[in-house]
């Protein structure tokens, strides 16, 4: 299918600046922006319309994502959002509308190398005055669980063993980074095990995207962001042990010895700030930290 048949100028104008594929149709009415793939334009309208009244999927972070049945099967959508401070101040609006429809154009691109990402059919943005809201549409993955449910103890009912999950999910952000694509906000959450035992990646908004794959410094900078992440969650009591996360490099390096180099760098640049984490274990009452912290045995 090619979206492009009669669009209007403003369409056309939207294509050329954001180099939206012909896979991708657009329709730009007065207050709102429509990007979908064949068969999904129902599902673009159905959110443009009314969010809210459509119904909560359980799965989701700080914001409920909607689900909407159509004939193509279930889709999911997630609202932008601001992180930090500035959601508090402004809310989920923005000053530019372009986030969703960016993230859309980059997970199509990034499918059609046939890279572990979660498949994107749509974004909806709406104009507010002089702000934006936007909604991502992707196809719903039914019995799929992220990696932070997962190390909470959820899982498909046919999930391989732990180890080679693990290893899995370090090779999809392996073949990103090697496509030179940085994601913003690694972390196990945004790591989804479908029901056959696939690792995709989720969230692509605000993620850098280069022509060459990324240098070690920013891959350095990623898998020390998930590192963190899984500190955070072994505070909480999960089970994000050591061993999970060399797995994880087992499968990001391609080989133990490699995996190791990683490991050992990525423990010593978090040692590097254990007096403000000391602080902050003491501040909280927990009497020393936890494992994956403390750079327990990987063998």
């Amino acid at each position: 299918m090619d979206g492009r048949h009669g669009e209007s100028s403003e369409a056309e104008a939207i294509r050329r600046r954001l180099a939206v594929p012909g896979t991708i149709a657009l329709r730009v009415g007065p207050r709102d922006v429509l990007a979908f793939v064949a068969g999904f334009e129902a599902a673009a309208r159905a959110v443009a319309s009314a969010p809210e009244a459509l119904p909560k999927s359980d799965r989701g972070g700080r914001a409920p994502l909607r689900r909407v049945e159509t004939p193509a099967g279930a889709v999911l959508a997630r609202p932008a959002q601001k992180g930090g401070l500035l959601r508090r101040v402004r809310g989920d609006r923005f000053r530019g509308p372009w986030r969703p429809l960016v993230e859309l154009v980059l997970l199509t691109r990034l499918r059609a190398l046939r890279l572990p990402v979660i498949e994107a059919v749509g974004a909806v943005i709406h104009r507010h005055g002089a702000s934006w809201t936007g909604w991502l549409l992707t196809r719903e993955q039914g019995g799929s669980v992220d990696l932070g449910a997962w190390l909470r103890g959820a899982s498909p009912a046919e999930a391989p063993p732990p180890a080679r999950i693990a290893r899995r999910a370090g090779r999809a952000v392996r073949e990103l980074h090697d496509a030179g694509v940085r994601h913003a906000d690694l972390h196990p959450k945004n790591l989804l095990l479908t029901a056959d035992g696939r690792v995709l990646v989720l969230d692509l908004d605000k993620a850098a995207s280069h022509d060459r794959p990324l240098v070690e410094s920013a891959r350095f900078g990623n898998l020390l962001r998930l590192a963190r992440a899984m500190d955070k969650l072994a505070l909480q009591g999960v089970r994000a042990s050591p061993r999970t996360m060399f797995r994880f490099l087992e499968g990001y390096a391609g080989t133990r010895q490699a995996a190791r180099s990683w490991f050992e760098r990525l423990r010593a640049r978090r040692a590097a700030s254990r007096s403000w984490q000391g602080m902050w274990w003491r501040l909280t009452g927990q009497a020393k930290p936890p494992r994956s912290l403390r750079g327990g045995g990987v063998a």
